[in-house]
C-alpha cells in the first residue's frame, strides 16, 4: 500500500516543455496526466501577460503548465481540498514559479469581479457544482476573456456546455479526446452579472428520531438528505456522555452531531478535507444549538494526530471523479487507530461490496460487524 502522507513527483510534456507535477494519494488524478486535462493543456490558448485562474487545481498541473507557457503569465490557483492545495503549492514550487500563487477556498469566493483574461478548469461531476464553478468563471473574467472547461462524457460535459452556452451566449467544443470535450466560451462585454451565490441551504431532517436543521451546498456528499449509510452508522455506533469523538470524514456533520447529542459532557471534533464540507458541519452545528463540537480543515486525520479520542466515527469515500479511488478510506483506518487511546472505538460504514474487514483486522488485530443489512456494513474494532 502506498504511503499517503509520502509526496511523489512525475513529468508531464506540453506543447513542447517538460513540467515536474508534486502529487499524493487521496488528489484526483494525483498519479498521472488525466487525458481530458492533457486535451485542455493541448488546446488552451493562454498568452504572455495574461492573469490566468486555473478553478479546482487539484495537483496544479494546469495552472503550473499555463505559467510555463507563457511568462510572465499572473496565475492563481484555486481548489476546496486542503491536500489538492498543497500538491498545488509544491508543483509551483517545483517549476519555479515564483509568480503564482495558490488559494484554498470554495471556488471564486473572494475574488473580484472581471479580474482574469482566462479561466482553466476541468469540471468535476456533479451537475449543481459544474453550474456554480461556470457562474464563477463568467463573474471573474474580464469582458472578453475565455473560459477552457473540460469534463468526460460521464460527467455529464454536454449538459455543462449547453449551460455554458446559456450563460455567455455561446460556447463551442474546440477538442474531443478519449470521451472528454474541450470548449471554449467568450466572455462577452454586455453579459450582464450578479454575484455568485454562496449556495448554502437549510432545510429540516430526522435524524435518529429526532428533528434536525441540515445547513449544506452541492459538492458535499450527501448534501441535501441524510444518507443511508450516515443512518446505518449512526445506528450502529456506541458514544459514552463523556467520550471524545472524531468525526473522520465528516462531510455535513450528521453522524458527529448524533454523537454530540449522545456526549453531553464528551467533546466531537469534525474533519474533512473539503472546505465547503467544513463549512456544512460548522454551519449544521451552530443550527442546531450544538456547542460540543469543533469543525476542523484535516487531510485525513492529520490536524488532529497530537490528540487522544475515545471513538472514530467514519463514512469514509471511495469515489473520485468518475472513478474509484481506496486510499483515503484505508488511511482513515490507520489514522483511527494512531488518535484512538488503549480500548478506543472505531465505527465505520460502508457499501456491503467493499471488504475493508482485512485492513481493520491487519491494523487493529480483530474486526467485528455491529450492524449489516443488504447495502451497508458497520464494522467496529478495538484499539
Amino acid at each position: 500500500m502506498t504511503d499517503y502522507y509520502t509526496f511523489r513527483n512525475f513529468t508531464v510534456e506540453a506543447q513542447g516543455h517538460q513540467v515536474t507535477v508534486v502529487c499524493k494519494p487521496g488528489v484526483w488524478s494525483w498519479d498521472t496526466l488525466n487525458p481530458g486535462t492533457a486535451a485542455l493543456l493541448e488546446t488552451a490558448d493562454v498568452m504572455p501577460g495574461d492573469d490566468v485562474l486555473d478553478l479546482g487545481c487539484g495537483t496544479g498541473v494546469i495552472g503550473a503548465v499555463a505559467g510555463v507557457l507563457a511568462p510572465p503569465a499572473h496565475v492563481t490557483l484555486v481548489d476546496c481540498h486542503v491536500a489538492a492545495v498543497g500538491c498545488a503549492e509544491r508543483t509551483l514550487a517545483a517549476n519555479s514559479l515564483a509568480g503564482a500563487r495558490v488559494r484554498l477556498a470554495d471556488g471564486v469566493t473572494g475574488l473580484p469581479p472581471a479580474s482574469f483574461d482566462v479561466v482553466l478548469s476541468h469540471l468535476p461531476r456533479g451537475r449543481a457544482v459544474q453550474e456554480e464553478l461556470i457562474q464563477g468563471a463568467a463573474w471573474v473574467l474580464r469582458p472578453g476573456g475565455r473560459l477552457y472547461l473540460v469534463a468526460s462524457k460521464r460527467a455529464g460535459v454536454k449538459g455543462a456546455i449547453a449551460y455554458a452556452r446559456d450563460s455567455f451566449g455561446q460556447c463551442n467544443v474546440v477538442r474531443q479526446k478519449k470521451g472528454y470535450h474541450v470548449a471554449l466560451a467568450v466572455r462577452p462585454a454586455e453579459l450582464p452579472l450578479p454575484p455568485p451565490a454562496g449556495g448554502y441551504v437549510t432545510r429540516t431532517i430526522a435524524l435518529n428520531g429526532v428533528e434536525t436543521t441540515l445547513v449544506s451546498k452541492p459538492g458535499v456528499f450527501a448534501w441535501d438528505r441524510l444518507d443511508d449509510g450516515t443512518a446505518a452508522l449512526v445506528g450502529a455506533m456506541e458514544i459514552g456522555a463523556r467520550d471524545r469523538v472524531l468525526d473522520l470524514g465528516c462531510g455535513t456533520g450528521l453522524a458527529g452531531l448524533a454523537a454530540a447529542r449522545r456526549a453531553p459532557d464528551g467533546q466531537v471534533v469534525f474533519v474533512d478535507t473539503d472546505v465547503r464540507a467544513v463549512e456544512s458541519a460548522r454551519r449544521t452545528l451552530e443550527a442546531n444549538g450544538i456547542a460540543n463540537g469543533e469543525a476542523l480543515l484535516s487531510d485525513c486525520g492529520s490536524a488532529v494526530f497530537e490528540r487522544c479520542f475515545d471513538v472514530v466515527i467514519a463514512n469514509p469515500p471511495f469515489h473520485q471523479g468518475v472513478g474509484v479511488d481506496y486510499e483515503v478510506a484505508c488511511q482513515f483506518v490507520r489514522d483511527a487507530a494512531r488518535v484512538l487511546r488503549r480500548g478506543g472505538r472505531l465505527f465505520l460504514v460502508a457499501n456491503r461490496f467493499l471488504r475493508y474487514g482485512d485492513l481493520i483486522r491487519q491494523v487493529f488485530g480483530d474486526v467485528k460487524t455491529a450492524y449489516a443489512d443488504n447495502r451497508y456494513h458497520v464494522l467496529s474494532a478495538v484499539a
